[in-house]
């Protein structure tokens, strides 16, 4: 271990910019060492991971599945249940298809006119007795234990649409309070929500507002957790490890997407599969208490001095180093650089650079958001396994975080995304070329699965370039903007696969191009981002960026104010 005063002034130089001196204090304490990795490991991957699970759960267990009106009176016949249905049930009315038997319909049938196997001239009735459900995937679901059926099939709906408002009012006041009252106690706060909203829902299923509230309260937490965790290992590691940090992140979502429908088949029934994944969430939130630091970046930013040393003290004790001797004059000069000042969603329109990247960054995230709830929602116009369905549809996430990541490092963020939304977009189009062949069944899958490895390729980049443009003391609240916007646009979603599954199939994917296309376009004016200082403060955001040569790959890493006036 070297000595304290041998590092004293190392690298530590009085005309650096904020954005330097911060990543340089860093680097003292090592930006690498045990305690980012098991930070990371835990919160960015482990927390991710089980945040997910325990909130997409309500995905499977919102399933409706496969039901017809009960008709009492077979057990005193000889009647199988095919024949049953046949002699209770209308087939091919209003909306059924292929002839189905109706799901919310029965013939008003007395007991010798079932005899009588006649039912030609009977009077058709809704339900009266209530259903019967097909419990070969589910041995109980939400819509199957209260019969949200029929009459109430739009309750399933509107839990949806709680979700999306719940998380959408989440990301932007929970963002906003990252940015003000810090990092670590929105990341318990929304922890401790996600486990009390879920918890709660499955005694509030029973009393359908109540539990339109409980998932409210469920799903208003987890981008926020997601984004508190991701933002602190960033803002504690070197310019190198920040795709590790939110690739890592990408993993722990996508295993945790992963594990729904795992956790969903071990049980078959809806309230198990909710808590279950509730345990590991209580474990982590016992140790965030001790080990969930407030970010010393976000602390210097906002002129706390003497807890910022408190937490940079704690992580060099972790990582086996000692702070230098100015590290509190360097803190001081970085916190005159940025002021101390909090900075509201009004500071984004501060300059025309910075409003600028906002914007397109806004786009951006609209468009990654809307396509991938295109391509999961479209998931349920396919037949057979649920549990597969859902889990094939995660599980291309992994080797597509792996290629982002590998992507973003060697080509660069702005190329990656731009000219993966570019081959979305052709790829969309080809596909409303042979999706309506039933010969082509195979290669139009295959397509589509390739397009959702793409989009989780420009998920992953935007999410990154997001991180990295939007200054330290807005980070917080512009990644919440952006996730709010992206909630916005996916309420038209179920939309555009309505339009697939009752016009056209090739309809989505028309949409999806389009939307592609339009990426194309905004993603190339982004700046580059790749080994760049991070901008700390509204001053280093109004010329990030500023100097980059539009046709180029890489870029010089730099944040001086001056040198970005260069064009």
């Amino acid at each position: 271990m070297e000595r304290e005063d041998a590092r004293s002034t190392e690298g530590l130089l009085p005309n650096h910019d904020g954005a330097e001196l911060m990543d340089e204090l860093i680097q003292q304490v090592d930006a690498v060492g045990g305690f980012q990795k098991l930070f990371n490991g835990l919160f960015n991957f482990c927390a991710v991971a089980v945040g997910v699970t325990s909130v997409y759960t309500l995905v499977l267990a919102m399933e409706v599945p496969d039901h017809w009106c009960y008709v009492p009176g077979r057990a005193s016949t000889n009647f199988n249940p095919s024949e049953w249905k046949n002699l209770t049930l209308p087939r091919g009315r209003g909306s059924e298809e292929n002839n189905a038997y109706s799901k919310c319909e029965m013939y008003n049938l007395t007991g010798p006119m079932i005899w009588a196997r006649n039912t030609s001239g009977v009077n058709v009735t809704s339900c009266q007795y209530g259903w019967e459900y097909d419990r070969r995937w589910f041995s109980r679901t939400v819509p199957s234990q209260e019969n949200w059926v029929c009459d109430k099939s739009l309750y399933v709906t509107n839990t949806f649409v709680a979700t999306q408002i719940g998380e959408a009012v989440g990301t932007i006041s929970f963002g906003h309070m990252s940015d003000t009252i810090g990092r670590r106690p929105v990341f318990l706060l929304a922890l401790t929500l996600l486990i009390v909203g879920r918890g709660l829902s499955v005694v509030a299923a029973p009393h359908y507002y109540l539990y339109l509230v409980t998932v409210f309260i469920g799903h208003s937490s987890l981008s926020s957790l997601c984004f508190a965790a991701t933002t602190t290992g960033i803002e504690l590691s070197s310019a190198e490890s920040r795709a590790r940090v939110v690739m890592l992140q990408s993993l722990g979502w996508t295993g945790g997407m992963c594990l729904v429908p795992l956790v969903a088949w071990l049980t078959g029934d809806w309230v198990s599969f909710v808590l279950l994944p509730l345990f590991p969430a209580v474990a982590i939130l016992i140790c965030a208490q001790s080990l969930f630091p407030e970010s010393p970046r976000w602390l210097a930013s906002g002129g706390k001095i003497l807890r910022c040393m408190r937490s940079l003290r704690y992580i060099a004790r972790i990582n086996k180093q000692l702070l230098p001797a100015s590290a509190e004059d360097t803190l001081r000069n970085f916190a005159e650089q940025s002021k101390g000042v909090v900075y509201g969603p009004a500071s984004f329109m501060s300059s025309v650079r910075l409003a600028t990247n906002t914007v397109l960054l806004v786009i951006c995230w609209m468009l990654n958001a809307a396509s991938y709830i295109i391509l999961l929602l479209n998931v349920n116009n396919m037949s057979g396994n649920p549990y597969y369905n859902f889990f094939w549809q995660s599980a291309v996430e992994f080797p597509a975080g792996f290629a982002a990541k590998w992507l973003s490092d060697r080509l660069g963020r702005r190329s990656t995304h731009t000219v993966t939304f570019l081959v979305v977009g052709v790829s969309c189009f080809g596909v409303t070329r042979i999706v309506n062949k039933p010969s082509l069944h195979d290669l139009s899958t295959a397509v589509v699965i390739f397009i959702k490895f793409c989009i989780t390729i420009t998920n992953f980049v935007c999410y990154l370039q997001a991180m990295e443009i939007f200054p330290t003391c807005l980070r917080q609240t512009g990644m919440s903007f952006a996730n709010l916007a992206g909630n916005v646009a996916s309420v038209l979603a179920p939309y555009v696969v309505y339009l697939g599954s009752h016009l056209n199939q090739k309809y989505p994917y028309i949409v999806l191009g389009s939307m592609a296309s339009l990426g194309t376009i905004a993603t190339a004016f982004l700046p580059e981002t790749l080994n760049r200082k991070l901008p700390d403060n509204i001053k280093d955001a109004k010329y990030f960026g500023l100097n980059q040569k539009f046709w180029s790959f890489f870029q010089e890493a730099s944040a001086d104010p001056q040198r970005m006036r260069v064009n």
